[in-house]
């Protein structure tokens, strides 16, 4: 790691030459080596000796010079980019645009909000090799494509036959960093935006493939680093972290390029084609619980709209086997879908307890003695008659023949379903059975 600090900008553009040619020769004498196996024996010295000619050839073309000299041509057929076009449609032809900022914008959020965006290179798949030359950076993080933006061409002055080839080279890498005829295309997004009554501006959107690049970075470090493995891994196991965990929920992939992603661009590449999308969805409303004031009993809207599906299913449930014979399944199923119901109730009542203590003493609740004590048990911090009839248990049959009678009603209203003594005295049974585990827990809590 030290070494690779220690190189310098020329050190890592030769290493880059060699690597590419160590690359291609790679896969030169690869396919020499299939041509020569498929070859009849009369022809191999023929083939092979063409090959060795080509070879040579090839290698001869990853001599420092004429490589960059070869490179500085092809530049023309890249563009370096933060926003790329092809993300709109893989075909359009247009421009895109290496964007330049400054505090103006420092208002919005946006590609400009990077403290250094990452550059995108864009054209011609073929010499996308051109641009990854140009993104080579050197110890202190400044990119060679920095250099050319700046006229400096010392990294490339000890690969530079004269004066004038370097000078080539310089023109010829810039082609790269200019915006060359801006057009846009039939295939780009355009919006014709009012200035006037009766003229407008033609604007045309295009892909912050920087910015994508960035949200795809902190999303990847959130979901497979090590450091936020452990993080998680820590906090599964209640134990302490320094490092905080950062979560991105509710995000979506959306896929560029497919099978051929070096063709939208090089970074679209490295992502495998993908872009993360963060949640613009709106908050989903969640009504904010009141104490059941004003009415007479919870059974009759507070808690009856909360349980008003499970209700329907067993009354749908109920009427579809009502003339089928009483089996265990069916039995089971109805006493699994009341069993829910109960859940429910008990739930609801935990939330409506967690209200301020003597709730239930407020003018406007009108609800009977033994839902109060039911659910405002911390009252019997402040009430001590409230505390006496807490602990007489009574409210607890009380409630489960509300319950009873509500749960009855609802299933005979609108329907051919009826019910009588014996439903009655089984919901009574299972909610008085619920209640009791309730007391238990609330007593200690709040009566104790």
């Amino acid at each position: 790691m030290e070494q690779e600090e220690k190189k310098t900008l020329s050190d890592k553009i030769l290493d880059y030459i060699n690597s590419r040619k160590e690359e291609k020769i790679g896969e030169f004498d690869n396919a020499t080596q299939k041509g020569m196996n498929a070859a009849l024996p009369e022809e191999v010295p023929a083939y092979e000796q063409k090959r060795y000619e080509l070879r040579v050839e090839k290698v001869e073309g990853y001599k420092p010079a004429l490589w960059l000299s070869d490179a500085a041509k092809r530049a023309k057929q890249i563009e370096m980019a933060t926003h790329a076009l092809k993300y709109t449609h893989s075909d359009a032809r247009g421009t895109s645009v290496l964007a330049n900022f400054d505090e103006n914008y420092s208002q919005f959020i946006g590609t400009h909000s990077l403290e250094a965006p990452v550059v995108d290179i864009v054209g011609n798949a073929a010499a996308l090799d051109v641009g990854k030359l140009l993104m080579l950076q050197d110890s202190s993080g400044k990119l060679l494509v920095h250099y050319i933006q700046q006229d400096d061409m010392s990294p490339f002055k000890q690969f530079a036959e004269t004066e004038q080839q370097l000078s080539e080279w310089l023109s010829g890498f810039k082609l790269a960093l200019e915006t060359r005829d801006p057009a846009s295309h039939r295939l780009a997004k355009q919006l014709y935006w009012p200035v006037t009554s009766c003229s407008y501006h033609l604007l045309l959107p295009i892909f912050s493939t920087s910015l994508a690049h960035e949200i795809y970075e902190r999303v990847k470090y959130a979901k497979f680093s090590e450091e936020q493995k452990n993080a998680r891994e820590a906090r599964r196991n209640e134990k302490v972290s320094d490092i905080k965990t950062i979560e991105f929920p509710d995000i979506a992939v959306q896929a560029f390029g497919g099978s051929n992603q070096q063709n939208i661009s090089q970074l679209n590449s490295t992502r495998g084609g993908r872009a993360y999308l963060l949640s613009s969805a709106p908050p989903t409303w969640e009504s904010q619980e009141q104490p059941p004031l004003k009415v007479k009993s919870i059974f009759s809207g507070p808690f009856s709209r909360k349980v008003y599906p499970q209700i329907l299913g067993l009354k749908k449930f109920l009427v579809a086997k009502l003339h089928e014979r009483s089996t265990w399944e069916i039995r089971n199923e109805r006493a699994q879908r009341i069993d829910d119901i109960v859940d429910r109730l008990i739930g609801y009542a935990a939330t409506v307890r967690s209200f301020p203590a003597g709730w239930s003493s407020h003018p406007e609740c009108y609800l009977p003695e033994h839902q109060k004590l039911w659910l405002d048990p911390k009252r019997c911090q402040l009430d001590t008659e409230f505390a006496e009839a807490f602990d007489l248990k009574e409210w607890q049959g009380q409630v489960a023949e509300d319950f009873s009678r509500f749960l009855n009603a609802e299933l005979e209203r609108n329907s051919e379903i009826a019910t009588g003594d014996v439903e009655f005295k089984q919901w009574k049974v299972l909610t008085a059975q619920e209640l009791r585990l309730v007391k238990d827990d609330v007593e200690g809590a709040f009566c104790g």
